[in-house]
């Protein structure tokens, strides 16, 4: 028997969720039955998904009370009932908030991690962070040398990896992001041209000086007032890429829309939503695009809280905006 410590719901979240609305619980886990695993986690992802899976509405599955939270993360396995997975080998996939997982064995993949840490299969080549990025703005943005493009929440995981994605793809960037000492880290680790701070300037404004031409690709992830401000500046042709909304986790019953999406018809645009895993079979692809550009420089910051108890703390960090770069709990 092995002994999991997780994170579990207590209280449907009202608003930005607290440390009460969880639970810490310890329960014992038995051997794997066949085609199961069981894994110690080393590290968890901190996604803006998750909050979505805290009450009703979302994309994502509801959880219920007393369940684990929902989390993805990458960890060791230490016992396995399939052939496909031995002893030692290192897994990523949905782990839950827990130190040590009881999972279907088809619910994850081998990671190869070889020198480096294997919180890298969260970040770059994560599937809610790196090919996320590159989903969005590959293939959907389908950015192109000479277009200008703007990324909302630019400073956080995802934003940061859409950054340096349309950099590679020959866009001009422009993030957008809160505070100057995110800017200051858009401009010189996530190598934007441009950078706006929300919180202390015009965005509407900043965006008619930096993009005079109009914008070519907008990759969202927050949006309300700036999704606005963007449609209002997109040029002919433009595409605008909804990757998430983090703006409205809080209270999905009451989702504010965008008032300017006219803009989309006036310029012959396109709005285009998408989850990730619509983009399954082309993972390899992705990822082999994204080691290519990693040994070129493409990176990622990280921005580590140390021990599960510490999940409820680092999911309130995710939507108060303090980080940068990807947002781990390290076990």
């Amino acid at each position: 028997m092995i002994s999991s410590r997780r994170i579990t719901l207590k209280t449907f979240p009202e608003g930005l969720p607290e440390d009460s609305d969880f639970e810490i619980v310890d329960v014992e886990l038995a051997a794997p039955n066949k085609d199961q695993l069981l894994i110690q986690v080393t590290h968890l992802s901190i996604d803006a998904f998750i909050r979505t899976t805290l009450g009703s509405g979302g994309l994502h599955t509801q959880a219920d009370i007393g369940d684990p939270v929902t989390a993805l993360g990458v960890g060791k396995v230490i016992a396995s009932g399939t052939n496909d997975f031995q002893e030692g080998d290192w897994v990523a996939g949905p782990t839950l908030a827990q130190s040590h997982a009881l999972m279907p064995a088809a619910a994850f993949q081998k990671i190869h991690p070889g020198n480096e840490s294997p919180s890298k299969f969260l970040g770059v080549f994560g599937m809610t962070t790196g090919l996320t990025a590159y989903a969005g703005m590959a293939r959907l943005g389908q950015v192109q040398q000479g277009d200008t493009v703007v990324v909302s929440a630019a400073a956080g995981a995802v934003g940061s990896m859409a950054c340096q994605i349309a950099k590679h793809l020959g866009g001009t960037v422009i993030g957008i992001a809160g505070g100057p000492q995110k800017t200051q880290y858009l401009l010189e680790d996530v190598g934007c041209d441009k950078a706006i701070d929300y919180k202390g300037e015009d965005v509407a404004a900043q965006l008619d000086t930096l993009a005079p031409n109009g914008i070519n690709v907008f990759f969202d992830n927050v949006g309300g007032d700036i999704l606005d401000h963007v449609l209002n500046r997109i040029a002919p042709g433009a595409r605008v890429v909804l990757c998430g909304a983090i703006s409205q986790y809080d209270d999905l019953s009451d989702v504010t829309g965008p008032s300017q999406y006219l803009k989309i018809a006036e310029r012959n645009a396109q709005m285009l939503g998408f989850t990730v895993d619509h983009y399954a079979a082309e993972f390899p692809e992705f990822v082999a695009q994204l080691q290519t550009w990693s040994e070129a420089g493409l990176h990622l910051s990280e921005h580590i809280e140390s021990g599960i108890e510490k999940f409820p703390h680092a999911l309130r960090t995710m939507f108060n905006g303090g980080h940068m770069g990807k947002l781990l709990v390290e076990l």
